[in-house]
This record gives structure tokens, C-alpha cells and sequence, in this order.
């Protein structure tokens, strides 16, 4: 979380100015600026964005000099209290409309201040990415450099070792791979920005013809000197933030509102919105994945368990739909972990999955996509229904596996399992619950044979 991150860091006493007020746009005005900018965007032959913590707020993560912000709170002498974690964040409407915008040619660099890894995650290519702070799910190879994108945060901080080594092949024998000491790359308060995404970020800068702030008070050096860069060429300069900004006296367009709510009607504007219903999966994009291993069972029957195992031994990311649709609930509604709040989470999901049954198979694609462009093998680990199967059947037939977990109501109950009828016999789980065709059946009791069915199952992924 932003919490532990800003402990992790040492002492600085230069945080700039916290606390300042938010601003709001008048209905009116908001109009005519909201069409000024798209009017911007469509003129410019260069656009680069610079981003801040202001995009990622709406993903649960808080900002550091907002009214509640960790900076502001710290002066205060207060912590801010919040739930979301890095790897439970998801992108929000401004990260997916960036990646709209890069698609369709208006958008052309994107530098981002933030370590959450959201543009990552929204599927933003990454030549089109300076992250000048790090990413927490990110390490790099001290000796040949390689950067390597977890699918869960590193946990460590400030450019220290993570344990872990480098397993890229070396250049000149490709019979060995480098084993180079791996760290995480987060910066410390002075510590020197990366080389090459610094001088990427100043070579759009100075290229651009239009630089967008986004969510940024723009008090961090070098980086809020970059947008004088677009302006020393001749180009533009559009902040949209709630506070002011260091460079306000600089800016064309200076924009005081929320930044989901001024991209969505941009995207509006360039007919870019899409109904979600209707998007499709680009299957080109996905050329590279050899197998999808669909994991289904009944609660507690150690699906997680046994994806988690299969990823530490085959170059494979691990996909939750839960986690997805966890996310989207807990951004609409606000209630706290619980029974109650299980309850009617799952009987929401069901009310979307009548209306669109593959609707979270696509959202959790589309927010993991970086992840799902780096590893050839996917493991979904909580198949429920056959219209989730139908789904992934429908883009990865010849390469689709399907695995049924099978484990006894008192091995279940020793792991956690509670039978609560509205829970365990909700539509979607009791559709877990029936004969499903699968290419694997994995006994998981309390036997002495599962590492031979681990090695069955390797084998059959592996083929």
C-alpha cells in the first residue's frame, strides 16, 4: 500500500506543500474547457502524459499531499485507514481510457510518478511507459539489467536485493543464464531516477506538441520540470487536478476536476466510449500462450493451493475472476469483509452474470493484461460456471485445459470450509459443484500421492 511504502522510505523533510484545497469547476465552465481540451487532443501530433497519484485514488490507493493524503496526515500526526492493497488494485476509468487513447493514435508517452504498476496493469504497452518512481511489481538484474514483472508485488523498497536472481540468458552464451543478484525497483527520497526512462520522458517532452498533467501537483523535481520542455518547443500544457499545481502560471488549460470524470468524456467526445458488454478480446494479442488451465472445484478443495504450486514450477501467472470481481464490488459498494458482505457480493455477481455471464472473464484479461502478455501459460484458479468455460473455450480451444479438483466435505471443513447454504449453494457455486468434462481430475485429500499428481499434471500442461 502507499502506507507501507512511504514508511519504507527514509527521512526527507522536502515533501512540498500538503494540504492544499480541493477545486471545483463550475458546471458551466467545466463544459467549455472539457470541450477546449478535446479539441487539444484532436489537434496534437504528439501527446505525452504525465501522471500522478490523482489517477490511482479511485483505485482505493491515496495520494500523498491531498486533504487526506499520507503526507498531509503525517504533518498532522495522523495515518490514513484504508483496505486496498497494491495487488488488490485495479485500473480505474482514466488508466483504461489512457490505453483507449494510445490505441487509437492520440496518445503517444506515457510518464507516470506512480509505483502501483495500475498502467501495467491496464495493458498500456510498455515502450510506451517511462515509470520514473519504479513499479512494486517490477525487479531488475544489478548486472545485466533485465527487468522482470511480477504478478504479485515484490514486497521491498527502495532499490534493495530481493533474494532472488536473474535467470535471463546471457548475450554471448545463451547456454547460461546470468544469476545476476535481483532488486526491486523503487526509489528511495534521492535516490537517482532510472537513465533510460528519464531520458525518454525528455525526449517526448521536448517532441510533444501537447503535454497532459494528470492528477499531479507537480512539486517533485526533475519531473515537474519536464512539462517546460513541451512549452520551450512551442507545445501546450493541460493540467487536470484538483489542487493547484507549481505550474499553473505556465498552463493553456487548467482543468479542477476529478480525473475519471474528465477522461470519460473525452472518450465520449472521440467516440471512443464503448459499451463493456460489447468489448471483445483482441485473440492476436494472445498468439504467444501455449496452455489456459482452468481450475474448478468446490470450495476449499485447494485450487489456490495447487495454482499457486504449478506457477513455482512452469512459467505461468495465476488469475483469481474473484479478485476481479471483489474489486468491482468493493469500489461500488461500501461494506466491510464479512459474511454479510460475501452474501451479497455473490448474489450481485449473480444478478451481473444473468445479464452478462462472461462479463469478469473479459474485466480480468483486460486489468492483468501485462501479466497476461508475459507469461505463456495461464491458470485461472476458480472456474464456476460453464459459461466462464464457454468463454475461455471460444478464444483458446486447442490450447484450453480443464482441471477438476476434487477434495471430501471433511478435508474441506478441516481447511476452513463452513457450510452456509445461501453461500455454498448460490447459483454459481453449486454450477462448480456438478460434473464438469475436464482433462484432469486431481484428488486432493489427504493422501501420500500429490506430488505424483502434480507430476502427472505438469506433464499433461507441458505436452
Amino acid at each position: 500500500m502507499s502506507l507501507s511504502y512511504a514508511e519504507s522510505l527514509s527521512y526527507f523533510p522536502h515533501k512540498g506543500k500538503v494540504g492544499m484545497p480541493e477545486l471545483n469547476e463550475k458546471s458551466d465552465d467545466l463544459k467549455i474547457k472539457l470541450d477546449q481540451f478535446e479539441q487539444m487532443i484532436r489537434q496534437s501530433r504528439h501527446t505525452v502524459v504525465i501522471s500522478g497519484a490523482g489517477i490511482s485514488t479511485d483505485a482505493g490507493i491515496p495520494d500523498f499531499r491531498g486533504p487526506n493524503g499520507v503526507w498531509t496526515l503525517e504533518k498532522r500526526g495522523e495515518k490514513p485507514s484504508f483496505n486496498t492493497s497494491f495487488d488488490k488494485a485495479v485500473p480505474t476509468y482514466t488508466h483504461r481510457a489512457l490505453c483507449k487513447l494510445e490505441e487509437n493514435n492520440y496518445l503517444h508517452f506515457v510518464i507516470s510518478q506512480n509505483i502501483d504498476g495500475l498502467h501495467h496493469r491496464s495493458g498500456l504497452p510498455l515502450d510506451k511507459l517511462a515509470e520514473l518512481h519504479g513499479n512494486v511489481f517490477s525487479e531488475e538484474c544489478e548486472v545485466c539489467h533485465t527487468q522482470i514483472i511480477r504478478p504479485t508485488s515484490i514486497g521491498s523498497y527502495c532499490r534493495k536485493r530481493t533474494g532472488n536472481v536473474c535467470n535471463s540468458m546471457k548475450r554471448r552464451n545463451k547456454n547460461l543464464s546470468c544469476r545476476g543478484k535481483l532488486r526491486d525497483t523503487i526509489l528511495d527520497w534521492e535516490d537517482p531516477l532510472p537513465e533510460l526512462a528519464l531520458r525518454l520522458s525528455e525526449q517526448h517532452c521536448a517532441k510533444a506538441d501537447l503535454c497532459i498533467c494528470l492528477g499531479t501537483s507537480l512539486q517533485i523535481r526533475p519531473c515537474r520540470d519536464l512539462p517546460r520542455k513541451t512549452k520551450k518547443n512551442g507545445g501546450k500544457l493541460v493540467i487536470v487536478n484538483l489542487q493547484k499545481t507549481s505550474l499553473d502560471s505556465l498552463a493553456d488549460l487548467i482543468i479542477h476536476e476529478r480525473c475519471d470524470r474528465v477522461m470519460k468524456y473525452i472518450l465520449e467526445k472521440l467516440n471512443l466510449e464503448s459499451d463493456e458488454k460489447s468489448a471483445l478480446i483482441n485473440i492476436s494479442k494472445y498468439s504467444h500462450v501455449k496452455k489456459v488451465v482452468l481450475l474448478s472445484g468446490k470450495s476449499k478443495s485447494g485450487k489456490d493451493y495447487i495454482g499457486k504450486k504449478l506457477t513455482e514450477q512452469l512459467p505461468a501467472v495465476l488469475l483469481h475472476i474473484n479478485d476481479t470481481i471483489q474489486a468491482e464490488y468493493t469500489k461500488i459498494h461500501n461494506e466491510d469483509l464479512s459474511n454479510t458482505y460475501e452474501k451479497n457480493m455473490i448474489k450481485w455477481e449473480e444478478e451481473n452474470c444473468r445479464e452478462d455471464p462472461t462479463r469478469f472473464c473479459r474485466m480480468m484479461i483486460i486489468q492483468n493484461e501485462q501479466l497476461c502478455l508475459s507469461y505463456p501459460i495461464w491458470i485461472i484458479s476458480d472456474i464456476k460456471s460453464y459459461k466462464e468455460i464457454e468463454f475461455f473455450k471460444k478464444y483458446f480451444n486447442d490450447r484450453l485445459l480443464i482441471i477438476c479438483i476434487e477434495a471430501s466435505n471433511d478435508i474441506r471443513e478441516k481447511r476452513g470450509w463452513n457450510s452456509q447454504s445461501d453461500i455454498d449453494h448460490s447459483v454459481l457455486e453449486s454450477q462448480s459443484d456438478k460434473t464438469i468434462q475436464s482433462s484432469f481430475v486431481f484428488s486432493n485429500n489427504e493422501h501420500n500421492n500429490f506430488n505424483e499428481q502434480m507430476n502427472d499434471l505438469m506433464k499433461i500442461i507441458n505436452s
